[in-house]
């Protein structure tokens, strides 16, 4: 058993915070939690109630003080509970947490990559400030995808053994059984075809191409709905935008949900409209869990997640004709029940033992 500190940003409700949680649930090793700021709190209950200790903090503001005020505060929680392992989540920060888990006597040093880096001369310069520490702490950056491993070694003179690829996990099995029993207990309603898109309402996402394909489709679909489960600081730009285009009543806006399984048990396929910034879409395989039919746009992330179109249509991304044209087909042709089931049964082995288990693998040995 080894003693595991996570690292993150916010208790948000988000990928990384219910990455943790997913570890969590699995009972083994002692695991504890460090939040560097409180808000939002979406899941400060459960990840409280679930770790072996928890602790928070409100250290994020203007300025270089936040850095140090970082490091600093790492350094006391590791000095506190001398975990074997720390594991930090948000990569922007995480050379200030490794050096604070560094100089509090903590090797074993893990940073996870869920987005590829901006590129240009600037961006190229902001990623070397990150990892260049990194590497000389010796610590092991591990991307979600081989496509962010990829994005990272493509920076010139960053060092290619510190970045690594391990898939995120997912929690596919529950998720097929609740969408399941959702789906049996469904009575659709006769020509109306809904789809759903699970996503935070961020710019890294591409929820608008989404929206201004519907006017097109609603011409030969016109009992088609959208519902949109996710939060974000785009939420009032895109309601907007959903009233300009006159979809009120056909787009529906959920929010952040915790009855993800049963919306998309409730839907007659997926859709992911994003953008190359996608790191994975580990939401992906939660629809694949649910035997959904998926069209996601074709970039690198959902490519490699959806096996060049084997679990999935990939669609172009930010061409809302596009869009449309494959939402119509989809809706006229779905694919056959043999295929969504294979792609069931392969979302079902992304456990969050395995990833557990390839993350731990990079700690053994302790680098002297």
């Amino acid at each position: 058993m080894m003693k595991i500190l996570h690292i993150l940003a916010t208790p948000r409700a988000e990928g990384t915070p219910n990455l943790v949680l997913d570890w969590l649930a699995t009972g083994e090793h002692e695991q504890g939690i460090f939040v560097m700021h409180s808000q939002p709190a979406d899941l400060t209950g459960p990840l409280r109630a679930a770790a072996s200790w928890y602790e928070e903090a409100d250290l994020f503001s203007k300025g270089w003080r936040q850095f140090t005020a970082i490091a600093r505060r790492t350094y006391r929680v590791c000095r506190e509970h001398r975990p074997d392992v720390v594991i930090c989540w948000p990569t922007g920060f995480a050379n200030w947490a490794c050096l604070g888990a560094r100089l509090a006597g903590i090797r074993r040093l893990l940073v996870h990559a869920g987005n590829p880096p901006n590129r240009g001369r600037s961006g190229d310069w902001v990623t070397r400030y990150g990892l260049w520490p990194l590497a000389l702490m010796r610590a092991t950056v591990l991307c979600c995808s081989d496509y962010v491993r990829d994005a990272y070694r493509s920076v010139p003179l960053i060092p290619r053994e510190l970045l690594q690829t391990v898939w995120n996990c997912t929690r596919a099995g529950e998720v097929r059984e609740r969408a399941s029993r959702r789906r049996a207990e469904r009575t659709a309603e006769p020509g109306m075809f809904q789809a759903i898109m699970v996503a935070t309402l961020e710019a890294h996402k591409d929820h608008e191409t989404l929206l201004r394909a519907i006017p097109a489709i609603l011409g030969s679909a016109p009992d088609f709905r959208l519902r949109l489960a996710g939060d974000g600081t785009l939420r009032p730009k895109l309601e907007a935008l959903v009233g300009e285009l006159g979809l009120n009543g056909v787009v529906e806006f959920l929010g952040t949900r915790k009855d993800v399984p049963e919306l998309l048990g409730e839907a007659d396929f997926f859709v992911f409209s994003t953008t190359p910034q996608e790191g994975l879409g580990s939401v992906l395989f939660e629809a694949m869990a649910a035997g959904l039919p998926i069209l996601a746009s074709d970039v690198p992330a959902c490519r490699e997640i959806l096996a060049g179109g084997t679990h999935g249509t990939l669609v172009p991304a930010g061409d809302p004709g596009a869009w449309s044209a494959a939402i119509l087909r989809a809706m006229q042709s779905p694919p056959e029940r043999p295929r969504l089931d294979a792609s069931s049964d392969f979302a079902l082995s992304f456990t969050a033992r395995r990833m557990m288990d390839r993350y731990l693998s990079h700690v053994r040995p302790v680098a002297a």
